[in-house]
């Protein structure tokens, strides 16, 4: 998908897209324990980000820790969300009163 595909987008899809950007975002800049209440109320965005390889909790091979954070994939995903979301935004009219 590229941002000029967004405006086929609708809000059901763009709320997926916000969802897992989200999560994304969170396990880039300050990784989230497994079971906290993030990682609860975001259970669908974190369990599929996590079995696509966006974020995981494993450290080296034979080393996992208690907290999701992203992956190189996952950083390239959210790249690609910022584009697209960026679209999105930009081809929102600012002005409410109308």
């Amino acid at each position: 998908m590229t941002p000029t595909d967004s405006k086929d987008l609708g809000s059901n899809e763009i709320e997926h897209l916000v969802a897992f950007y989200i999560v994304l975002d969170k396990a880039w800049r300050n990784p989230f324990k497994l079971k906290s209440n993030f990682a609860r109320e975001a259970a669908l965005y974190v369990a599929t980000s996590a079995s696509l390889g966006f974020i995981s909790n494993q450290i080296e091979i034979d080393t996992f820790c208690n907290k999701w954070a992203i992956t190189p994939m996952g950083i390239d995903f959210k790249g690609e969300l910022d584009e697209i979301l960026d679209g999105i935004a930009g081809g929102i009219d600012p002005d409410f009163t109308h």
